[in-house]
């Protein structure tokens, strides 16, 4: 992925509605996005602006103050609490996205997964889900809610690369102002490849690890401390 860009676009770029996922799920619910920036232009495309945000960053990554605080309720949700960093120098073996997003399933931030799906279950529609492409800890969550409301697995797939083309923007809003091209393609070469990519297989290794558990996406949720009624108040929610 090049690291030269031109103008950094000045409104979200990896935002869409999770309802265009299938013709089941209802429109206007919940939204899935990059990280929105302070003066970002409000989408036309989209029921803006959301009333509930589900931030799925570290604690300080991105800034001191949600830029959504004035019109919605902003929960912070750090699934990669406990996470292997998926950049780290020194592995052994190869990166694997789909081996690191299993292991969000697992890992100590499993509990806030299962809180994201408490809130898009019970807060103010609509709630926008987003880390910072929109791509990773929001791939997997998403995945989740549509497995746990029955959306095919094609379908998700579908969604989640959906985020491919939108790499080129999202890498140019997530670069430091004070980054020079040079110093930013530095840092770009220096990570694993498929962290700047989308691609189907990751995704199929979190549906596959959801389906290895007995009763399927149910039973992990039920696993980490999910209740069934969660479960029943999501399907009315997303379902059609």
């Amino acid at each position: 992925m090049s690291a030269e860009t031109s103008v950094v676009p000045d409104r979200l770029v990896n935002l869409r509605d999770v309802g265009a996922a299938s013709d089941r799920l209802r429109r206007g619910v919940l939204l899935r996005s990059d990280a929105p920036h302070p003066g970002d232009v409000g989408p036309r495309d989209v029921v803006w602006p959301p009333r509930t945000v589900l931030d799925l960053r570290d604690v300080g990554e991105g800034g001191r103050e949600h830029p959504l605080r004035e019109v919605a309720r902003v929960v912070s949700l750090p699934v990669l609490t406990g996470a292997t960093r998926a950049d780290r120098a020194g592995d052994v073996a190869p990166f694997d996205l789909g081996r690191f997003y299993v292991e969000l399933l697992h890992g100590a931030g499993a509990a806030y997964l299962v809180d994201g799906v408490r809130a898009v279950a019970a807060d103010d529609a609509p709630v926008l889900v987003h880390c910072t492409a929109g791509k990773d800890r929001t791939g997997v969550l998403v995945a989740i809610l549509l497995s746990l409301v029955g959306v095919d697995r094609a379908d998700i797939v579908t969604d989640y690369v959906r985020t491919e083309p939108n790499m080129p923007g999202i890498i140019a809003r997530a670069r430091p102002a004070h980054r020079t091209p040079e110093r930013d393609a530095h840092v770009l070469a220096t990570l694993p490849p498929e962290l700047l990519t989308a691609p189907a297989h990751a995704m199929e290794a979190v549906l596959d690890a959801l389906a290895a558990h007995d009763d399927g996406a149910a039973g992990w949720f039920a696993a980490h401390g999910g209740e069934p009624g969660t479960v029943s108040a999501l399907r009315a929610r997303l379902l059609r």
